[in-house]
């Protein structure tokens, strides 16, 4: 009987990728765990944070996000068509969702941006598309995602510019965080946690857009037959299209279009959708072409892992200590830089003696039981 991939079955270039998009998402979510975002009591910059903030937003924002949930969408039609293949009923797949539904939950407690549980929630309904026509994947998949684009940023976007923009005041700053512990958990019960779930309830339809996009990708695995030269010509329009929303970028950030929030949200959006595609391209292209990209490939494999670790080692100190808030952007960058890179030393050494990460671990003993491991 067919068992679950194994090492020697996994698609590198998958592994490559995303630990390229684990590197992202840290850098997006390092502001909101050290709270430099509450600094100046808005999401405004000035000197150096200003160009950082800047830079996210051009090369960071949205981007990162986008190629997980793509490849959230590829390995589960792996799986998927795996579990079919050998006869499985769906009730497994359901089982690897409820664990990482679990994972979500206790790192929800700690940190207000996890998004697995999101992912879990959403998830469950991959099984009812994946008997679908790749015709009918893609529509209900553009279908959802300019639907959510419209019902979220455009509507905000043309009300904002009707009233001549909006002075965004920013979130005020949540000093439960410099309280303790237990003053922190109780902020977070009563309002933060409510409202991350609420919110993974409309966010959550742009992301299941982009789980159909990388249903499709997978299972016609577009990535390992699709011409090098259809990839440079994609990388290439996309990067090109990009530019005039790197321009409205610019403008809210250094052009006097401070005043105009949603527009700048829908730049750095639609931009991220352009250059996430650009980013899996291009990696695409040189893993083809041989590039190994192994301290990328080890923080992939240990993916979930590393995400988690994040937590543990920035959000859960800086509350310790007292130290929400105190920190620049700037220095969130280059602390954020360290992190990655032991992550990737530690995770290449821990691989050589081990197949998987300690929680990639735990995810696939709940999926498959403790199954004999292969030598």
């Amino acid at each position: 009987m067919a068992g679950p991939i194994q090492v020697n079955e996994r698609i590198v270039l998958y592994d490559i990728i995303r630990g390229f998009a684990l590197c992202g998402i840290f850098l997006v979510n390092i502001p909101s765990m050290l709270g430099s975002d509450w600094m100046f009591g808005r999401p405004d910059y000035y000197g150096s944070d200003l160009v950082v903030r800047t830079l996210f937003d051009l090369f960071i924002q949205t981007k990162f996000y986008t190629i997980f949930s793509l490849l959230f969408g590829i390995g589960f039609s792996i799986f998927l068509e795996r579990s079919y293949a050998r006869g499985d009923s769906v009730g497994r797949y359901i089982r690897r969702i409820a664990i990482l539904f679990l994972f979500g939950l206790v790192h929800l407690a700690i940190w207000s941006g996890d998004i697995l549980h999101t992912y879990a929630m959403w998830g469950l309904l991959l099984p009812l598309f994946y008997g679908l026509s790749n015709r009918a994947i893609l529509t209900w998949a553009w279908s959802l995602l300019i639907g959510s684009f419209f019902l979220f940023y455009v509507t905000f976007s043309l009300t904002e510019w009707a009233n001549g923009g909006a002075f965004y005041e920013g979130d005020p700053f949540p000093s439960a965080y410099n309280m303790g512990f237990g003053d922190w958990f109780d902020y977070r019960l009563n309002v933060e946690i409510f409202s991350a779930i609420s919110n993974s309830l409309l966010v959550g339809i742009e992301i299941f857009s982009l789980f159909l996009f990388g249903l499709y990708i997978g299972r016609e695995r577009k990535l390992l037959t699709w011409s090098i030269r259809g990839l440079t010509r994609t990388a290439i329009i996309c990067a090109v299209t990009a530019l005039p929303f790197f321009a409205v970028i610019l403008w809210h950030h250094y052009g006097g279009g401070y005043i105009y929030y949603w527009i700048n949200l829908t730049a750095v959006l639609i931009s991220g959708k352009l250059l996430a595609t650009a980013y899996v391209c291009l990696f695409t292209i040189a893993v083809r072409n041989g590039r190994a990209f192994r301290p990328l490939q080890a923080l992939g494999r240990m993916a979930l892992t590393n995400y988690l670790t994040h937590t543990l080692v920035v959000a859960l100190p800086v509350i310790a200590l007292g130290y929400y808030g105190r920190l620049s952007l700037t220095e969130g960058l280059f602390l954020s830089i360290a992190i990655l890179i032991a992550q990737a030393f530690f995770s290449m050494w821990w691989l050589k003696s081990h197949r998987y990460g300690p929680f990639e671990k735990l995810w696939r003993i709940g999926t498959y039981g403790r199954q004999k491991q292969a030598s």
